[in-house]
């Protein structure tokens, strides 16, 4: 009897599971093309729609004293150094930029440069912005700047940086500073760079700078990131209503590793709403992390999208903390270990629906020193994109990342995203194949 019992509660448990797991598919799908299939070809974008390219300064202009360079040297990291000396040749890659025949243009101000030490500014290098500016706009190119991309000065990470909210003044100082001598001409900015991002690697992953291991300062950052983000859409709102301010948002989907399985489910779910549902929480309904962020709610006109990937969860995936991904029998690996996942550019465009706003593709590229896998990561993505606007997705641009090799952070010089190879020897660069091509889907469309 007891064996009836027990066999028939274990059923019930299988039949519940099961059916758990079955509605989780449906309302979690992990769509996958079959590529074979798929007119790549077959595009359709607005005639107003904006195609471009990004940069961020200390990847590109070179010579920097910063958070950055401080932690290179305290950790024994391959050196930024030179880096692109975009800073002396921004001409030259501004011509690149034309002959690709862009017409938007993803670039971060720099505040090492501008606020070198506490309280001194550098009119010299806002000068030198200023004229980047009036150059792009010459080209019929739009200017979309950065404030913040991952760099700081090394005295305000000294104060603590984004750890300290009594440090945001600094942050909003600086940037109405650059906004009161650039705003005039441009009109999209984006305040942070993924706030994401920048705080697990530098928080809980100890990869970016300050190299710290905390989650209870992880958890923190996040939120005084997106209040800083507030802070900033405040006070350049008031100098100028009409421009359009947003943030560049990360969204990375997480996927069980296997989709039976009812340990990898809960994982997903929970990297997915530390990822990114904490942060649309706390633009949509002011709560993060169960912390009071009320004073980001209606501080967007835009969301900008970095997309990339998905990563797969199991129990074993205390292996991303060795930067090391899983991937479906299908997919192929990128250089920099992570699967191509096109397909998750729509879930990620449908994540963002709900906040009701305009969307511009900040960011979408991959490391491929040989050349060998980017143009079809282009194409496919393009598809993607098509479709997504084609069913009603209001985005206005596609900036591709990046427009040249560059120094790529804790993984120095190891990983290529350029449209454009550059010999860091000679600072030579040249157009992949890959660059020629999105030349002729930007000439098509």
């Amino acid at each position: 009897m007891w064996e009836r019992l027990l066999l028939g509660a274990l059923a019930a448990f299988v039949v519940f599971k099961v059916t758990l797991i079955t509605y989780r598919r449906r309302k979690y799908p992990e769509p996958h093309e079959d590529w074979t299939a798929v007119d790549m070809n077959a595009l359709s974008f607005p005639s107003d729609f904006r195609w471009g390219t990004a940069t961020a300064a200390h990847q590109v202009e070179g010579h920097l004293v910063n958070n950055w360079t401080h932690h290179e040297q305290q950790n024994n990291l391959v050196q930024s150094g030179a880096a692109c000396d975009h800073w002396n040749r921004w001409e030259e890659d501004f011509q690149l930029i034309s002959e690709l025949g862009l017409n938007s243009y993803r670039f971060s101000v720099e505040w090492s440069r501008i606020e070198p030490t506490e309280g001194t500014w550098n009119n010299d290098a806002l000068a030198v912005y200023s004229n980047m500016v009036d150059n792009l706009l010459e080209r019929g190119i739009r200017p979309v700047v950065t404030l913040h991309h991952f760099s700081h000065p090394q005295w305000w990470e000294a104060k603590g940086g984004f750890a300290d909210r009594a440090n945001a003044p600094h942050f909003v100082r600086y940037c109405e500073r650059v906004f009161e001598v650039l705003s005039d001409r441009v009109k999209t900015w984006v305040t942070i760079n993924e706030p994401t991002v920048f705080s697990t690697m530098g928080y809980t992953l100890g990869m970016f700078p300050p190299g710290h291991r905390s989650l209870r300062a992880t958890l923190r950052v996040m939120r005084n990131l997106l209040l800083a983000h507030a802070d900033v859409y405040q006070a350049l709102k008031k100098i100028r209503p009409e421009v359009r301010i947003g943030i560049a948002k990360n969204v990375t989907l997480f996927d069980p590793k296997n989709r039976w399985s009812p340990i990898d489910w809960p994982l997903a779910r929970l990297l997915e709403w530390f990822w990114n549902g904490a942060w649309r929480s706390g633009v949509e309904n002011g709560r993060m992390f169960f912390g009071d962020v009320s004073a980001a709610k209606g501080t967007l006109d835009f969301v900008g999208l970095n997309y990339y990937t998905h990563v797969l969860v199991g129990p074993a995936s205390v292996s991303l903390l060795k930067m090391k991904f899983p991937k479906r029998a299908h997919e192929v690996a990128t250089e920099f270990g992570y699967p191509m996942y096109a397909e998750g550019l729509r879930r990620a465009l449908d994540w963002l629906a709900p906040l009701g706003l305009p969307i511009e593709i900040t960011e979408n590229g991959v490391a491929d020193a040989n050349d060998t896998l980017r143009t079809e990561h282009l194409k496919r993505h393009l598809w993607v994109l098509s479709q997504a606007i084609q069913d009603g997705h209001d985005v206005r641009s596609y900036h591709h990342w990046s427009l040249m090799d560059n120094f790529e952070w804790a993984e120095g010089y190891s990983m290529r995203f350029g449209l454009h190879h550059v010999d860091f020897e000679t600072q030579e660069r040249t157009l992949r194949p890959s660059g020629a091509v999105y030349k002729h889907i930007i000439e098509q469309h």
